[in-house]
């Protein structure tokens, strides 16, 4: 897997309330730190944002 798709589809929730984007996906799944530029981290966040933007609409309901 690139490692620039690796950080983008990995950012999520890993634990109820916990979410991880940017090098701190790299971190939590073990992939290198040194492949993924801004765009990745960018898009990684972006991600994040709107997963926790939909739990929290969700939650609303």
């Amino acid at each position: 897997m690139d490692v620039e798709a690796g950080v983008v589809s990995k950012a999520g929730e890993i634990f109820p309330g916990l979410y991880v984007a940017g090098m701190s996906v790299c971190s939590v799944y073990n992939l290198p730190r040194m492949g993924p530029i801004f765009g990745g981290m960018l898009k990684s966040g972006q991600k994040a944002a709107q997963l926790i933007t939909k739990k929290l609409k969700s939650s609303k309901s």
